[in-house]
């Protein structure tokens, strides 16, 4: 799937700007000034903004193109997403749509623009019908159709506001037994108290719009998550902590892979069946160091799956720190980041693991209003354990840049 980024770049000229109203609650982002008046404007927190009374369509779009020295080039995602906000019915509420195609899921770009398949149900990512707060969705959002799992740590749509370094690995794994990927079903987001946010789901993890084969069995998949804000203020930074739990049942012909931190080349499974039980944990700080904004983030996770006798346990940790942010020399961040994973089956005597060290740096470029970013990003991976369950190579190091176009500014901290 080799296309120059000038394709991913035009395709965004026509479809324009990132979600303004999909960000969860633990991730709020102010937006920008939006025009008063009626019409269209450009918020480079959201997107392109039509305004007509109460009414207002946000649109956007992205693409993420991935360079790799040893393998072809490829789009990671390439997405266009719109969300109508009609007008509201009581005081604090009002109706929304929402949708977001990804033009990477199917054959589209291998055969020119169209592909095999052109544009289908396949490329849904999102589409669902919500009833919101009428300024921030955060505060409070019930939702049915197609969107992203509460676990999944993206925004609220699976658009990539967060690059590829803040998907952890764990999480990505997950995706082998089809756990925190877009799903259908019936989402609700509160804020119950100042600081605090609870997430509730039943959804089903065997794919829907989107899937070969679609399904939607609401309620396959139980899962909740509180999320906490107990540090927010100018001289100490701010701390969030999410805490979560996910039931899935009947999972079925289905193994759990481990997989390289940059390429996803996989490295060892174990079969992943029957009823699983997740627990999560996160937690981010974002503070000033050395009078620079810098954060520290990790995340814990547990799955237990019931029928295969297997599970696995995981996490990472990363330090992103900004070396500079001016309009003439551009953003630069640097990060560091170490995930851990241990997958084993109860008739296996010993476990896997894997570990992957990952550094680089993501780069708003100069005069893009951080609308263009490119990503550098290496990886050193190894994994010991059983030949039953590791069958890849035990040692490598993995290197990718990223170059992302996009109508939202990205902010790290």
């Amino acid at each position: 799937m080799r296309r120059s980024i000038a394709g991913a770049l035009a395709m965004i000229a026509v479809t324009q700007g990132p979600p303004a109203l999909a960000r969860t609650a633990d991730e709020p982002t102010p937006l920008a000034a939006e025009a008063p008046t009626g019409g269209w404007s450009f918020n480079p927190d959201a997107g392109w903004v039509y305004r007509a009374g109460d009414f207002k369509l946000t649109t956007w779009g992205f693409a993420e193109r991935l360079f790799d020295p040893d393998g072809p080039d490829s789009f990671r995602r390439f997405r266009q997403g719109a969300e109508f906000d009609f007008p509201r019915f009581t005081e604090r509420l009002r109706p929304a749509l929402v949708y977001e195609v990804d033009l990477t899921n199917t054959g589209f770009f291998d055969n020119g623009f169209g592909g095999d398949e052109g544009v289908g149900r396949r490329n849904l990512e999102n589409l669902f019908v919500a009833v919101q707060d009428v300024d921030d969705p955060g505060r409070f959002r019930v939702l049915v159709g197609e969107n992203t799992h509460i676990l999944s740590r993206d925004d609220n749509l699976s658009s990539g506001n967060l690059p590829t370094i803040n998907r952890s690995l764990i999480l990505e794994e997950h995706g082998s037994v089809n756990s925190f990927g877009a799903q259908f079903g019936v989402q609700f987001q509160t804020a119950v108290a100042a600081g605090i946010t609870l997430q509730l789901a039943a959804m089903d993890n065997r794919g829907s719009f989107n899937a070969a084969d679609p399904r939607y069995q609401i309620g396959n998949s139980l899962s909740g998550k509180l999320l906490l804000t107990p540090l927010d203020d100018p001289a100490h930074g701010r701390l969030t902590v999410g805490l979560a739990v996910d039931r899935t049942g009947d999972i079925r012909d289905r193994a759990f892979t481990l997989a390289t931190a940059i390429s996803q080349t996989p490295l060892g499974a174990v079969p992943a069946t029957g009823d699983k039980t997740t627990w999560e944990a996160d937690a981010a700080w974002t503070f000033r160091l050395l009078d620079r904004p810098a954060t520290l983030e990790a995340e814990a996770m547990r799955s237990r799956f019931s029928e295969s006798r297997s599970d696995v346990i995981g996490g990472y940790a990363m330090a992103q720190w900004s070396l500079f942010d001016a309009p003439d020399v551009g953003d630069l961040d640097v990060f560091v980041r170490y995930d851990l994973v241990s997958l084993g089956q109860d008739s296996i005597a010993d476990r896997a693991e894997q570990r992957a060290v990952r550094t680089g740096l993501n780069y708003n470029l100069p005069h893009t209003n951080k609308l263009l970013s490119l990503h550098i990003e290496q990886a050193h991976n190894t994994v010991s354990g059983p030949a039953a369950i590791v069958t890849g190579d035990r040692e490598g190091d993995e290197f990718r840049i990223g170059l992302r176009a996009s109508f939202q500014r990205y902010a790290r901290h």
